[in-house]
């Protein structure tokens, strides 16, 4: 042992004068500088990937052909391939389809023309021949499969199948060997689809033509994520393709949303850099002059150059971030004025809580007011919540209060929440539970979800699962899932209102 490690001291400084570039200004004989222990990881690394061991099995997996997979430690990517669908995948696609219609609506109701939600495939499910023989999928149907089956395919646009159809055929592969992302011409793939997707609602706008999405030629490509996972990006090569799009292109320029410093645009391009804050992108050779809301993850980078040859300003937001500082989509929403909303999600995200926290919380309709008398809930218990002034103030990230509702005299048209946050956050992710004077608990199958935006929302009609009307509902939970944005807070009304049928009736002179 004594000496193996002097052999390997002596050695580190070598490696590391022949693998390691200093950074610039970087002291010239310091430990750090020659006895860092990364060059020997690297060199254990390149070994171990010739023979099929990932030093890093939880990030990377080792395929064949020299192809490399996401493990699980994003999303558990892996095993959720390989696991079939369960009903509750068949619940969440369900919830999924209703809330991107309740997004549509809410979207159309502010201008909005268009919105669709484009699902990016996995590499696994583009070409799992190259996985190892133990990751295959299942034979039946899948994760995705499930929720996709279930949802709106209207608003949904699932680009796994016809990206299966074009590798089949492709001129060079639709998917990076070493990164988890499609490059440009599997984007354009995708593109195309979302563009007739598009069509329906948007017939006078043009579209980057198919000679547009042809490809040139390729050129070499170093790294990748998962290379960078493994400490080989700078020795795993593979081509990267260039498509005619690149030349109609014109000058573009990125902004940070609402400020006039420009950005990087290497740094805007690259799917590795996670950008927290909206991004304004304006093309001077765009072939129409509309604006568009792209809410996308790092998928979306493939098709930077086809979406703003199409669109003369676009302004992007990684979709994890809408409900940041307030809620920034609805302010967006509000600012920007877009004509188009899309939505980019790689097929491994389409289950995470993140995801789900935008699709099943979409906004609640307006009821305006109902008239007659309100049934106002008494407020009996709070978790994570205390009074502060003349409101309330949340002291926990899982802020919940609970209510119990009188007997209404007359019938009930649904539950109204009148809800100001003290800081004037735009919107707030509101849960809603309910259950009878009977029953011991609540359970999610009788709650609703919504987004809370501006100071009201209602819900009308509320019925459960089992066709229960909102009048024999006896007991709330309201679930504040604010992210700490609305930690202050009034609650003006909880309350069931009657139906209009009963307030007209109840109005009426007798």
């Amino acid at each position: 042992m004594l000496l193996a490690t002097l052999l390997g001291l002596a050695v580190l400084p070598l490696l590391n004068g022949w693998l390691v570039t200093p950074p610039p200004g970087a002291a010239c004989c310091s430990v750090e500088r020659w006895f860092s222990s990364e060059p020997l990881l690297r060199v254990a690394s390149a070994v171990l990937h010739r023979v099929g061991i990932s030093v890093a099995p939880r990030q990377v997996v080792i395929g064949r052909d020299g192809w490399l997979y996401l493990g699980d430690d994003q999303a558990v990517s892996l095993s959720t391939h390989r696991r079939a669908g369960q009903p509750s995948d068949i619940r969440m696609g369900t919830s999924y389809g209703e809330g991107a219609r309740r997004w549509d609506a809410f979207l159309r109701s502010r201008g909005v023309k268009a919105f669709r939600i484009l699902v990016a495939a996995d590499k696994e499910a583009v070409y799992p021949e190259h996985l190892p023989q133990w990751a295959s999928p299942p034979a039946v149907p899948g994760v995705a499969d499930t929720l996709l089956a279930h949802a709106d395919a209207d608003l949904f646009v699932d680009t796994r199948a016809l990206l299966r159809r074009a590798a089949a055929t492709a001129p060079s592969p639709l998917f990076y060997r070493h990164d988890t992302h499609w490059n440009t011409l599997g984007a354009s793939h995708a593109f195309a689809a979302l563009a007739r997707s598009l069509s329906a609602d948007l017939p006078d706008v043009v579209w980057p033509s198919a000679d547009e999405r042809r490809l040139l030629g390729l050129r070499p490509r170093t790294g990748g994520d998962l290379a960078d996972s493994l400490r080989q990006g700078p020795w795993l090569t593979e081509t990267e393709p260039v498509l005619a799009v690149s030349e109609k292109l014109g000058a573009r320029v990125h902004r940070r949303y609402a400020s006039s410093d420009p950005l990087d645009p290497t740094r805007v391009a690259d799917s590795r850099v996670a950008l927290t804050f909206p991004i304004q992108t304006q093309h001077d050779r765009a072939l129409n002059a509309r604006r568009v809301l792209w809410l996308t993850d790092s998928f979306g980078r493939g098709m930077d150059d086809l979406m703003h040859r199409s669109f003369a300003e676009v302004v992007s937001l990684h979709w994890r971030d809408v409900h940041k500082d307030g809620g920034q989509l609805i302010r967006l929403i509000d600012e920007v004025r877009p004509e188009v909303v899309v939505v980019t999600v790689v097929e491994r995200a389409l289950a995470t809580p993140v995801f789900a926290g935008i699709l099943q919380y979409p906004p609640g309709p307006d009821a305006g007011e109902a008239g007659g008398v309100s049934h106002t809930a008494e407020l009996v218990e709070m978790s994570g919540v205390e009074r502060h002034g003349e409101g309330f103030r949340a002291t926990s990230g899982a802020a919940s209060m609970i209510f119990r509702l009188p007997r209404p005299a007359a019938g009930v048209g649904g539950v109204s929440l009148h809800l100001v946050c003290a800081d004037g956050a735009a919107s707030l992710p509101v849960q809603l539970f309910w259950r009878g004077a009977n029953e011991p608990r609540f359970h999610r199958d009788h709650s609703v979800r919504w987004l809370h935006v501006g100071d009201r929302s209602a819900l009308v009609g509320l019925t459960t699962v089992d066709g229960r009307s909102a009048g024999e509902m006896a007991v709330l939970r309201l679930d504040l899932r604010g992210q700490g944005h609305c930690r202050e807070f009034r609650l003006q009304e909880l309350a069931l209102r009657p139906n209009r049928a009963a307030a007209a009736a109840a109005a009426r002179p007798q």
